[in-house]
């Protein structure tokens, strides 16, 4: 007599927990093809290798909130031992950026209003900087290089933003809520020689601020 029990899902569950999910589809006007590194609509718990280490950040409603390390300066020196880099305003970092990329990323900086130098969003640790022009949209600025205006993109604090990127040596195509281009240039780089060919993206918020992430796409390109 055949015992073998059988046990069936519900196509419902099968879909709700992902079987039969599909990577993103890769899509590029600079490279022909590329290989998803990372993928998170922050469902679960902080992915490290990418984000480092989870302090001062959390997952809440399917999204990475990213706040200041301590409320106060007294706080921050009593508990580090220095009165400088007091982790007063919040920082991010995403780590492990390929030499060739292409990031889709959605993401928010939720403040008041705009703050000398802040928030800052850099590619490359202090290389090329995308920026919230006051007036309204974006721009992109090269490390000791020219910068491009973008007003159409509607760029704002406290509104979500769509980001695609692709970039190479010499050449980065910035799409912001659907409105941007390619940059082609010498001073197009994400390499810091001081990172020791490590290569990241820093998001710095500022006072009173927090930022969020809803979701994030990285590939690999060649």
């Amino acid at each position: 007599m055949n015992h073998t029990k059988k046990f069936y899902f519900p196509l419902f569950l099968i879909f709700s927990l992902g079987l039969f999910a599909e990577d993103p589809t890769f899509k590029s006007e600079l490279f022909k093809s590329g290989k998803l590194i990372y993928s998170d609509d922050f469902n679960g718990a902080i992915n490290k290798e990418f984000w480092g280490q989870p302090k001062g950040k959390k997952i809440e409603d399917g999204k990475l909130i990213i706040g200041p390390l301590f409320k106060s300066k007294e706080e921050a020196m009593k508990a580090l031992k220095r009165d400088h880099h007091l982790g007063l305003e919040p920082v991010a970092h995403i780590n492990r950026i390929p030499e060739k990329f292409v990031m889709h990323l959605r993401y928010q900086f939720a403040k008041p209003e705009l703050t000398p130098g802040r928030p800052s969003f850099q590619i490359g640790h202090h290389m090329i900087n995308l920026g919230i022009v006051k007036e309204g949209g974006h721009r992109v600025k090269l490390p000791d290089g020219p910068s491009f205006s973008e007003p159409e993109s509607e760029m704002a604090l406290n509104k979500w933003i769509d980001l695609v990127m692709e970039y190479e040596l010499g050449k980065i195509r910035v799409v912001v809520n659907g409105k941007g281009k390619t940059y082609e240039h010498e001073k197009v780089t994400i390499i810091n020689p001081k990172a020791n060919g490590k290569h990241r993206l820093t998001f710095k918020g500022g006072p009173e601020c927090k930022i969020l992430f809803d979701s994030v796409r990285l590939w690999d390109c060649e």
